[in-house]
């Protein structure tokens, strides 16, 4: 064989190619896929889903924004689903003793803690909407999530342990 095939260039590509081709072998057929937000036990979220689905259901069918004649309207929209969303987040609360892993109790504390972010910050939005005058422009009338998480929306970070935790009706409601 020529000697000038095999370069050190061309060995190291080839080396390359061998791990990146074992190291995603790796992670499809061996790699541990536990996600570190799942929790230990599932009774949890077996319940909460018995919580959040009825809830989130009559969520989903308050009428949408663009419908409202006014801003005062909609916020009296907004507020109902408020009100569902507090009642919802206290009724998972209530859940709590059925947690009994160290980690999950403070996963979720931080979980509770940006529910409790949300829920303000829709008690702004509602004053904002029900106070509106019609000279208020309507940039001010958004609804704006307060920034607790540097480079995104803590609302990702609630809706993501749901979605880890197969909790897909205990997301952040979408009337808003």
């Amino acid at each position: 064989m020529n000697n000038r095939y095999w370069t050190p260039g061309r060995l190291a590509l080839g080396l390359l190619v061998i791990i990146m081709v074992g190291f995603w072998g790796w992670i499809y057929l061996g790699a541990p896929r536990e996600n570190p937000d799942r929790f230990a036990d599932t009774a949890f979220p077996e319940a909460a889903e018995r919580v959040c689905t009825p809830i989130q259901a009559e969520i989903d069918q308050l009428p949408p924004g663009h419908r409202a004649e006014s801003a005062q309207s909609h916020g009296l929209v907004v507020r109902t689903g408020t009100d569902l969303t507090i009642a919802m987040v206290g009724e998972l609360r209530a859940l709590l003793p059925l947690v009994t892993d160290a980690d999950d109790l403070g996963r979720l504390d931080r979980w509770f803690e940006d529910w409790d972010a949300y829920i303000a910050d829709r008690e702004t939005h509602v004053t904002r909407l029900t106070e509106a005058t019609a000279d208020t422009p309507d940039r001010e009338l958004a609804f704006l999530v307060s920034e607790r998480v540097a480079g995104g929306f803590y609302t990702a970070r609630m809706d993501g342990l749901a979605n880890v935790n197969d909790m897909g009706s205990c997301h952040v409601p979408k009337d808003i």
